[in-house]
């Protein structure tokens, strides 16, 4: 197993919230530290970056092989206006984060073409080679597809999961790592080779694998329209910018049982300004090269890291983050696995046991912005759900399909190609890429607020769900199915095995 970790800073050339931010003390600083500490990094540009003299003078004479240069794939007026579109920020934004003005989806297919040529024309003007990464809070797939079929790009990163937060909901895709996204649908990894886009896609910021999924979740009260965040960001004084937090994320992440490799992404945007990132960077980068030179992870560009893995995988491989250790007073553990066909995170706190997330992943669903323009100042990205233990959650119901197990015990995770078997006492529950397998005779019992649930009815030994107009079903293969709204699977001959059928294509995201 590959444990990797790319250091991706990107780079803003005006921040019209905070006008008194020096942009450019962030990127020379950054550099100063990855200079110090003999660490491989990627710098993404933006489009009005690349018109900063004082910003190109410290990018141009750095080391290819050290330093990539690559692009930040946001919108802002210089670069609008040189594609020929309208600006339509408000007034006094040169750069303006509302989705239907500052991504891609705010903008008819066509036009993003013509941003897409604008830019990297412009990086080939500024730096003289090709750019091989871009990155985005979200780029959606026809961009993606255009720019790996005209330019090359061999690799790219989104946003972490999160709701609502600055205005971005992208939920319920692949949670870490990497993975190729539909040609349909930038948020769903493909299932096959000719329904994907061909270049992998790696989840930034690190989320807290415990704690982000609920942040903000109130179980009288339901979920929150905008997320906080925990994240291996530098600015947040509890994730990134605590050690003891940074210490624990990164044992969770690579001391095992992640499958195909394990990954974080490290870094921060220079719009925060250096004061706010410097003591959580000045100690993650250090620990990041010492453990490198322990042997325990590789720091690398994310070009480097695209290249690999398209070598490595013709599709999406499987992947976990296994949260384990207890940190502080918290106790909780948290198994989040991904593969093609959908994602899980089995959770285990002082309430019991639960699938606490159960999501479907269907490449021929298509997301709301493949055709038209993103018309709200907010952008929404998600899949199929089944169980959703943050959204579904609500009038003093937590959500999730719980175990109804005599004895519960700390984890204990196997891996097993491309499967992972986590024991919890009495019983355990095998996750492979075709579904879900759980031994030990325990029930499992669906709960969510009812107006909130994806569910719909039983047909024989399916269940059957609905959401964004397209319909899906979760197979109960070995099991015992109750009536009612909230489905109880009893074992049969001690066993639940789960598979998945995503019925006839149709609807949007």
């Amino acid at each position: 197993m590959e444990n990797i970790v790319n250091i991706v800073n990107f780079i803003r050339g005006a921040e019209p919230r905070r006008r008194w931010i020096d942009l450019v003390e962030p990127v020379r600083e950054q550099i100063r530290l990855m200079k110090e500490n003999h660490l491989k990094g990627t710098f993404l540009v933006q489009y009005d970056a690349m018109l900063r003299e004082d910003i190109l003078s410290l990018l141009k004479p750095l080391d290819p092989e050290q330093f990539e240069l690559g692009i930040w794939f946001e919108m802002n007026q210089p670069h609008v206006e040189a594609a020929g579109l309208k600006w339509r920020g408000r007034p006094g934004f040169e750069w303006d984060w509302h989705a239907n003005v500052g991504f891609s989806v705010g903008y008819l297919p066509e036009e993003r073409e013509k941003l897409t040529d604008v830019i990297f024309e412009k990086f080939r003007e500024c730096f003289g080679r090709d750019a091989r990464s871009v990155g985005s809070w979200m780029i959606d797939a026809h961009t993606l597809a255009y720019m790996a079929d005209k330019y090359g790009i061999v690799a790219s990163c989104n946003c972490k999961d999160q709701w609502g937060t600055d205005g971005y909901t992208i939920w319920g895709g692949y949670w870490n790592q990497a993975y190729y996204p539909s040609c349909r649908n930038a948020l769903c990894p493909a299932q096959t080779e000719a329904g994907g886009i061909p270049v992998p896609v790696f989840r930034m910021l690190g989320s807290d694998p415990v704690s982000q999924y609920d942040l903000g979740l109130s179980v009288e009260n339901g979920a929150t329209e905008l997320q906080g965040v925990e994240s291996l960001e530098p600015v947040y004084a509890a994730g990134g910018g605590k050690p003891a937090w940074v210490d624990w994320f990164l044992r969770q992440n690579f001391r095992g049982g992640s499958l195909a490799f394990a990954y974080a992404q490290a870094g921060q945007e220079n719009s925060f300004g250096w004061p706010a990132m410097k003591a959580g960077l000045e100690y993650q980068f250090p620990l990041l090269a010492k453990l490198r030179d322990e042997g325990a992870l590789r720091v690398e560009r994310l070009d480097e890291s695209g290249e690999w893995f398209k070598r490595q995988f013709p599709l999406t491989p499987a992947t976990a983050v296994c949260a384990l250790e207890p940190y502080e007073d918290r106790r909780a553990q948290s198994v989040w696995y991904d593969c093609v066909h959908y994602r899980a995170n089995l959770y285990r706190d002082g309430e019991g046991l639960r699938l606490r997330d159960l999501t479907l992943f269907d490449e021929r669903r298509e997301e709301r912005y493949l055709h038209a323009a993103c018309e709200t100042e907010y952008l929404v990205y998600e899949n199929l759900p089944i169980v959703d233990g943050n959204r579904m959650s609500g009038g003093g119901v937590r959500a999730g399909a719980w175990l109804r197990a005599e004895e519960i015990g700390s984890f204990e995770v196997k891996e097993e190609g491309e499967s992972l078997r986590v024991g919890y006492g009495a019983g355990e529950l095998l996750l492979t890429p075709d579904g879900l397998q759980f031994t030990g005779g325990a029930a499992l019992c669906f709960r969510w607020k009812m107006e909130k649930r994806a569910f719909v009815r039983r047909d024989g030994r399916r269940l059957l769900f609905a959401h964004g107009g397209r319909e899906y079903a979760l197979c109960v293969d070995a099991g015992e199915i109750s009536e009612g709204d909230a489905p109880v699977i009893q074992p049969e001959n001690g066993k639940i095995a789960l598979s998945f059928d995503r019925m006839e294509a149709g609807g949007n995201a």
